[in-house]
């Protein structure tokens, strides 16, 4: 019985000994890490820079199609395919690649109202939904097109977005930007204590890129939905960039 019991002392006085001794060796690494990252720290200016390209937008993208609705399923369907036909048929016209008209949005919504005699939610109708983006390379195009599919049963028309084929290109402009906007920075900061800085230490890109179209292009859509032509203002993007870089001297 003493016996068993002068083992089991040792295991756990082993335990104890070899959890301490990983502990303290973790310890020991948290020390080392830290004391690298303050060495790293010392005698560097951290400086943020960015990047703005300002451009006109060279395409443009817009969700368009037909909402059509009738108490009977299938013919809310049908009323909606003659008119869709209709209305890609006018983008083609238009000179809209198939490419650039992409189905979004099909659905089938059951109407319900509450019958309040009979005490009951009945089925009123259905709503056909059918919605495309269409993606339009020639801007001075956009008002026109619009107009057409609209003579031709289109009441779906929203969110007029404007953009670029060369998002990459311009990007790669505001990012050089943004470099030399943080090398500037530096040189002046380590100016004011007299010293010169060379290559950055560490570059870190802010990979979230920011492309914004001045507000009035919603706004002058808005404002001529009772216009006989829609006139349509593309705006000017603007594409930003951000970097965070570290110098040592």
């Amino acid at each position: 019985m003493f016996k068993g019991k002068k083992v089991v002392f040792i295991s756990l006085v082993l335990t104890l000994v070899l959890g301490l001794g990983y502990l303290l060796g973790e310890l020991d690494k948290t020390t080392v890490v830290n004391a690298k990252e303050e060495e790293e720290n010392i005698n560097t200016i951290n400086v943020n820079g960015e990047g703005i390209v300002k451009i006109k937008p060279d395409i443009a993208y817009i969700n368009m199609g037909v909402e059509t609705q009738n108490k009977d399923s299938k013919k809310a369907q049908e009323d909606n395919r003659a008119k869709m036909d209709k209305v890609i048929d006018e983008l083609k016209d238009n000179g809209i690649k198939e490419d650039n008209i992409k189905t979004i949005e099909y659905s089938i919504i059951t109407l319900r109202e509450y019958d309040q005699i009979n005490k009951k939610t009945i089925v009123t109708g259905y709503k056909v939904r059918n919605i495309v983006q269409v993606m339009i390379e020639d801007l001075d195009k956009v008002g026109e097109v619009i107009d057409s599919v609209s003579s031709l049963g289109a009441n779906y028309i929203r969110n007029i977005n404007f953009d670029t084929k060369y998002r990459e290109k311009y990007y790669l402009q505001a990012l050089e930007l943004a470099m030399e906007s943080a090398k500037n920075k530096a040189k002046t900061i380590g100016k004011t204590f007299g010293v010169e800085v060379d290559k950055p230490y560490k570059v870190t890109e802010n990979s979230r890129i920011e492309y914004s179209v001045n507000n009035r292009v919603y706004m002058d859509v808005i404002k001529s939905e009772a216009a006989l032509e829609t006139p349509i203002s593309s705006g000017e993007l603007t594409i930003r960039a951000s970097v965070n870089v570290i110098y040592k001297y």
